[in-house]
């Protein structure tokens, strides 16, 4: 039996946003393929700890409140004191981010391995996977993301769905209005969705989701309308007591993915592919970036459902 003082500790730092956060679960599961009695310990930021706390692999997480406690220098210093995870095996810091490697120098992490700036196009989750390799030359995997939702109707909203009817969610907006569905496309679609026997929930957060909704509803399109009503977690319960997941390219789209919901990914700028869409080698997925009809999106939806 490996005590705790045997288990190598390692850091998984990632304090970027969402979809970001869910990206590095690839390389935790390697982690533990290569040192099965490892602590991964993952430093996100606080907003997004549920999207870290339930991947496969992840053992422990440690919250960088970047906007709040540890904000500046004196928040930094803080957060460093405070670290209990000193003198760890290794510290992986995904994305190129300073701070996070004077970080991973002051808490003592004995290799750091760091993101460096990539010519080729290399999908992030491989960039990330691939810091493994300044420490081990075992093989690495190409492991797809888990997380771990339950398949269950959240509880504050367990009045809005029923498990016995068939959802589809659809993610129309991101931080990005450039790579938003647009509204005639989502129009279009959730009526043929409709038609076609589908209760469409739609999913989002932030003010430009809710300006999408209420966009919607005057077009007089009919949806559950779930934006800003679910925390991280909830969304992939949501998503998979879904059929199907319709998603722009944005944090959700790789939340289905984790939940292992088929996906449809609707990506307007082509240039993104190749670092941020999904690999259909381990996902039940569709990716679209051109025709992005709301005919060529429904066919792509029924064959995924329907084979």
């Amino acid at each position: 039996m490996v005590s705790d003082s045997d288990k190598k500790v390692f850091l998984v730092i990632n304090t970027s946003y969402f979809g970001d956060v869910l990206l590095c679960n690839p390389l935790c599961q390697n982690i533990k393929n290569i040192y099965p009695n490892s602590k991964i310990v993952f430093v996100v930021d606080k907003p997004f700890v549920d999207a870290a706390s339930f991947q496969k692999g992840v053992d422990e997480v440690v919250v960088y409140d970047k906007r709040g406690l540890h904000k500046g220098i004196w928040g930094f210093i803080k957060f460093i004191r405070d670290f209990k995870y000193r003198g760890a095996f290794a510290s992986f810091v995904t994305y190129r981010n300073f701070r996070n490697v004077i970080l991973s120098i002051f808490v003592g992490a004995k290799h750091i391995c760091a993101a460096k700036k990539v010519k080729e196009k290399i999908p992030v989750w491989r960039q990330h996977v691939e810091l493994l390799s300044v420490i081990t030359n075992s093989e690495l995997k190409n492991y797809p993301m888990v997380y771990n939702s339950k398949f269950e109707i959240p509880e504050r909203i367990n009045n809005v769905l029923n498990p016995g009817k068939k959802y589809v969610s659809l993610c129309a907006t991101t931080k990005n209005p450039k790579k938003d569905i647009p509204l005639d496309i989502s129009t279009e679609l959730i009526e043929k969705l409709n038609n076609d026997g589908f209760e469409v929930i739609l999913t989002g957060a932030g003010k430009a989701a809710e300006e999408y909704s209420q966009a919607l509803l005057a077009r007089k399109s009919k949806f559950i309308d779930l934006v800003n009503k679910t925390s991280i977690y909830e969304l992939g319960c949501v998503l998979k007591l879904s059929k199907l997941l319709v998603s722009a390219d944005t944090g959700t789209m790789h939340m289905g993915l984790a939940c292992q919901v088929p996906t449809v990914a609707i990506f307007y700028e082509k240039d993104k592919v190749p670092y941020w869409a999904p690999d259909s080698d381990i996902y039940n997925s569709v990716v679209i970036s051109e025709n992005q009809t709301a005919e060529n999106i429904y066919n792509s939806v029924r064959g995924l459902i329907y084979g």
